[in-house]
């Protein structure tokens, strides 16, 4: 046989037999389901806890011994700073763009910010992702008597030049005294003598529940860290981690936090682009204003897939949480989702909702980019947002009967342009009242 026709007559072959992935539905441009949250069928993104670590990191508690949030923040190190004009800059009512004008009325104000000390503002290996609080671990804004901050950074050991990952870490800020402290999170390893390592994850998604810290896993789910086990470790080596001649060690941090669970997804990818049965887990927030709360997912995805309204603009699945434990609820022992949409907008680092309406936080690099905000099947606001935001977190107002909406706080992540490496200075922690948005 000719090589031309054998090669022919093997590629019709290989057609024949390989399996053939079909496009979803098309949506046409001017498909409303492209400028409004659209409900969708969330049975794909059931998810399995798995606990198998608890006991793994209650050893560890026991042979290094365990402090809780009060002593981390009367042991913080770092002073956070009033901002600089340039991370003032990077907030919403500083919006400038020509290319896209906004009318007055859809410029919002932030009305509360911290910046970073000098070292943790300029560092260009770690950056700001996921941002929760006190207010979400427990309904009266306080854990004990500390109104408290809590956000995750994650590690780039290619900006760094190291050939170790540290991972993820979180910065647990005292909202009093503008103090704070960071921790590394770890993983316990399933070993007779207890050991841990760093934890490899994005952490562009945080949300504080009672005694636990849920992290997305872009990839597997939501891991889950205990609150009540911080372990004072050895400082010194921050190439090292784990134990080490006897010495317990933490990437040169003194803390480490362990983690305990993980809800994982069914359908896994290695390298996690949106699909039909399987999610990118991105941003992470809790909505007290369902019943029960409900703990909202948030998707990135760098563009809107017209091609398939199963995954548009990414989705937002919520998970139901159960009041007293402030674990996910259970169902014949899986976590079945509360409901699940489409976001009509690509590029969303922070979901959040309340009374029905979801707010959806938009990144951009170098520019400000946009909230918008909506119910269901109505066409979404826009309105002005941040330059670089990351996650959301909801502070709400009051407690109990009388708790209603109150303020979206995001990090922005920006130091120097991801595409130029040009120092831009654009690292702030900021909040909107959500009023604002109305």
């Amino acid at each position: 046989m000719r090589p031309r026709l054998k090669a022919l007559v093997l590629g019709l072959l290989v057609a024949v037999i390989a399996p053939v992935t079909l496009p979803g539905p098309a949506v046409a441009a001017d498909d409303p389901r492209l400028t409004q949250v659209t409900t969708r069928d969330a049975a794909a993104f059931t998810l399995t806890p798995d606990f198998s670590l608890t006991g793994y990191a209650d050893a560890l508690a026991g042979t290094i011994g365990a402090d809780n949030v009060a002593t981390v923040l009367e042991t913080a190190n770092r002073q956070t700073n009033s901002c600089n004009s340039s991370q003032l800059a990077a907030q919403p009512q500083y919006y400038d763009r020509t290319d896209i004008p906004l009318a007055p009325q859809d410029i919002i104000s932030s009305s509360d910010r911290f910046c970073w000390n000098t070292e943790d503002s300029t560092t260009r290996h770690w950056l700001p992702q996921g941002v929760t609080g006190s207010s979400d671990a427990d309904d009266d804004h306080l854990w004990g008597a500390h109104q408290v901050m809590v956000v995750a950074w994650h590690y780039s050991a290619t900006t760094a030049g190291t050939s170790y990952d540290k991972g993820a870490r979180i910065s647990v800020v005292n909202r009093a005294t503008g103090e704070y402290r960071h921790v590394l999170l770890v993983e316990p390893t399933k070993t007779s003598t207890p050991n841990y390592r760093a934890v490899g994850i994005h952490a562009g998604g945080i949300a504080w529940l009672g005694n636990y810290l849920y992290v997305t896993d872009t990839e597997d789910g939501i891991r889950v860290f205990d609150m009540r086990k911080f372990l004072w470790v050895d400082a010194a080596d921050g190439d090292k981690v784990g134990l080490h001649g006897g010495v317990y060690k933490g990437h040169g941090y003194s803390y480490v936090l362990p983690q305990v669970g993980i809800y994982r997804q069914a359908n896994i990818q290695t390298s996690c682009v949106p699909a039909t049965s399987s999610l990118c887990f991105s941003s992470l927030t809790l909505d007290r204003s369902t019943s029960p709360d409900t703990l909202v997912v948030g998707e990135y995805r760098s563009g809107v897939d017209t091609a398939n309204l199963n995954v548009a603009g990414g989705r937002v699945v919520r998970y139901p949480v159960d009041a007293s434990t402030r674990q996910l609820v259970l169902t014949g022992g899986e976590v079945v989702p509360t409901d699940a949409v489409t976001s009509p907008k690509s590029n969303v680092q922070g979901v959040q909702t309340w009374a029905g309406t979801y707010y959806l936080g938009r990144s951009s690099a170098e520019k400000h980019s946009f909230m918008y905000s909506g119910p269901k099947d109505v066409t979404m606001d826009r309105w002005s947002w941040a330059i670089g935001p990351e996650d959301l977190y909801h502070e709400h107002s009051g407690s109990g009967s009388s708790m209603g909406p109150g303020k979206i706080w995001t990090a922005t992540e920006h130091y120097v342009d991801p595409y130029t490496a040009a120092v831009i200075d654009k690292r702030v922690v900021f909040a909107v009242p959500l009023a604002e948005m109305s």
